[in-house]
């Protein structure tokens, strides 16, 4: 397997975990609507949210040596060593004064760095592939920045801690899906040209 489809693979695993983590949506907000679960909620929130920074850091340093381009790699490794940081200081220090808008933040911090690196490798692959698709990750995370820094903004007057966690778990099961459905065409995409090219390297005779 070369680094371009084990990048993408690595890609599909970030995702799913992101549409894991997700799913949540389904019972956090719920839980924080009552005083006696609120509580449980926020801290489950907190916790989820902090872990799930640590473990997808430690998969965008994975694909980090996967990525052919330099600025690609080095703008990986710096997501994922802030993520790591952020993450741990969260789990030990910061735990008791957390306030959960401040994930809003670092959404949005995420979705810049996906912004960027998306960028990066949509011109890779547009190149490759004659594709410019991929740049729709790359504008649809810039755009997400801009909306969860505004309302990291609103959040503190104006955003109970359900609707904190809705955004929360939102962008992260949105997110997820479309990184494994970005990746799975872009492996497609990838094994058709690889088909075609063998193809044409081994004739078949007549």
């Amino acid at each position: 397997m070369n680094r371009y489809e084990s990048f993408w693979i690595v890609t599909i695993y970030r995702g799913a975990l992101a549409i894991l983590l997700g799913s949540a949506i389904l019972f956090v907000p719920d839980m924080a609507r009552t005083l006696l679960l609120l509580p449980f909620a926020v801290a489950f929130a907190v916790l989820s949210l902090a872990a799930y920074g640590i473990v997808d850091s430690v998969l965008v340093f994975v694909t980090s040596f996967f990525a052919s381009l330099r600025r690609s790699r080095t703008a990986l490794r710096i997501q994922s060593a802030l993520g790591i940081v952020l993450g741990a200081l969260f789990f030990s220090i910061l735990f008791d004064k957390l306030q959960l808008h401040w994930f809003l933040y670092l959404i949005a911090l995420q979705a810049v760095a996906a912004a960027y690196s998306e960028y990066l490798i949509a011109r890779h692959t547009s190149r490759r592939h004659g594709s410019r698709w991929s740049y729709a990750a790359a504008a649809a995370a810039l755009l997400c920045a801009i909306a969860y820094t505004i309302a990291a903004a609103i959040a503190p007057d104006s955003l109970t801690q359900r609707q904190i966690s809705l955004l929360a778990y939102a962008y992260l099961g949105a997110f997820g899906i479309a990184q494994v459905l970005m990746a799975a065409r872009m492996l497609h995409i990838e094994r058709q040209a690889d088909a075609l090219a063998h193809a044409a390297a081994h004739p078949v005779g007549l």
